[in-house]
């Protein structure tokens, strides 16, 4: 066979892992659910290790026997405050921690200026959060802070579980190439506690015999330093470019707004390559949404994507504005609230693709308010491509580019696992750089145009709204 790169994405609903030929291809895919995985001290971290293996074996057994990668790259969600001990204990000590990003007393104290001078803090992304866990952690735990060798995110404690080396990328870490003097400061802990920062391609190290031998893989294949699954994403997608827009829909649906420079506060984001930063913010759980309206529509279909498949049939002869049906767009933890809503509906006479439009509507307005907040803050999103499980919803795709008055390119569903497999690409020495991986690995897709009589409609709509 050709030769292979191994990707892993791990996400908020499933760890993805698949093996992709130079033209960027999907050989071999494997996936295992992580949505049910609780946030526990010592208990999380172990069950997302636990996913990847499992991934990872079910793509492996697809392949003949004795082919394997030319490169590892993983990319995963943003978790931080993973501590690896002394004793080599893996935990997530701050598990029951309320530490909100923007908000918490400890958070704000590490932001404070007599620390930074001309400095701005913010310039150094997710770092900040980190260093205010450590300063909660310090004050509330001190022996849990003590034990602490390592400490760093999630994809961090991946990468060590595959090859034993403590690294980071730089969108996980500060966003640049050293962490600041100030965080390990504000942490009380040595420099060597932080994870040393390389670019998503640069090879970390190599596979280790024992996590080659519950992979079902050789030991010593390089694996690289890898990304954090939003940058991977916009690689994945070929969203790279000032302007370009990715519509993450996934559990969350996030939108990732590329920029030149970073924008100042209050506009939120991250470093997504060398020169480029993203603006990023994120509709929360609206997948879980869209699922549960499915589910109280459909109780029928034991499989959720066939329940989409035939509301948003329905759905498409249904005009903007769903009857006047409106569902709300509940934050996660409340979707006790929608079930409620979709019964009322039901109750109130409205038909089941009437109700499910009004759910479509109801997240696409949540993505329009991102759009809005985006273009607030600075940020200019001009051309959208769309990537994530929902993004093979066409129902919603309709909707969503009428409510954008834009066209919405549709990337592959995976654009995680194919940013990663650049990296591995880039590593395994097939590619110069990330750009050229890119070019070569990634082909647009097809384009939804919004329909101008929906456009017009839902302007209305927003008018009457206030919008």
């Amino acid at each position: 066979m050709e030769a292979l790169v191994l990707a892993v994405d791990v996400g908020s609903t499933w760890c993805k892992a698949g093996y992709l030929d130079r033209q960027g291809h999907t050989v071999a895919a494997g996936r295992a659910y992580t949505r049910d995985i609780p946030v526990d001290r010592d208990v999380t971290l172990a069950r997302f290790w636990d996913a990847c293996q499992a991934a990872i074996r079910a793509a492996t057994a697809q392949l003949p026997a004795g082919v394997y990668p030319a490169a590892i790259s993983i990319a995963t969600r943003a978790l931080f405050g993973v501590c690896i001990t002394h004793q080599g204990e893996a935990c997530l000590p701050g598990w029951d921690a309320k530490i909100d990003r923007t908000t918490s007393p400890q958070v704000q104290a590490a932001y404070a200026a007599e620390r930074w001078g001309e400095k701005d803090p913010a310039a150094y992304g997710y770092a900040m959060w980190q260093a205010g866990f450590l300063l909660w952690l310090k004050a509330t735990r001190p022996t849990d802070w003590r034990a602490i060798r390592y400490v760093g995110a999630l994809h961090d404690y991946l990468v060590y579980a595959l090859t034993g080396v403590w690294v980071t990328d730089p969108t996980s870490g500060p966003g640049q190439s050293e962490w600041p003097a100030e965080i390990i400061s504000i942490s009380g802990l040595p420099p060597t506690a932080f994870p040393q920062i390389l670019e998503p391609q640069q090879v970390a190290g190599q596979l280790t015999a024992a996590a080659g031998q519950v992979l079902g893989l050789p030991a010593d294949i390089p694996v690289v330093t890898g990304l954090h699954d939003g940058t991977a994403a916009n690689y994945g997608v070929r969203a790279m470019e000032v302007g370009d827009a990715c519509l993450n829909l996934s559990t969350n649906f996030v939108l990732r707004a590329v920029n030149g420079p970073r924008l100042p506060p209050p506009a939120t984001g991250y470093k997504v390559a060398a020169d480029r930063w993203a603006w990023v913010n994120n509709v929360g759980g609206a997948a879980t949404q869209l699922d549960i309206v499915a589910q109280c529509l459909r109780p029928d279909l034991l499989d959720v994507g066939e329940g989409h498949a035939h509301l948003g049939h329905l759905a498409a002869a249904i005009a903007p504005g769903a009857e006047g049906c409106v569902l709300p767009l509940v934050r996660p933890g409340a979707e006790a609230d929608l079930h409620l809503a979709v019964h009322q509906a039901r109750q109130d006479g409205y038909a089941d693709g009437v109700i499910y439009r009004a759910g479509l509507e109801a997240v696409a307005w949540g993505v329009h308010e991102l759009v809005q907040r985006a273009q607030g803050h600075g940020a200019r999103p001009q051309r959208y491509i769309a990537t994530g499980g929902s993004s093979q919803n066409a129902a919603l795709l309709r909707v969503l580019a009428a409510i954008l008055a834009a066209p919405i390119a549709c990337g592959p569903a995976e654009g995680g696992v194919l940013g990663a497999a650049m990296a591995a690409a880039v590593g395994a020495g097939w590619y110069a750089t990330m750009d050229a991986a890119m070019r070569h690995m990634s082909t647009p897709g097809s384009v939804i145009q919004p329909n101008p009589v929906a456009v017009e409609a839902y302007a209305q709509l927003l008018q009457f709204k206030g919008g």
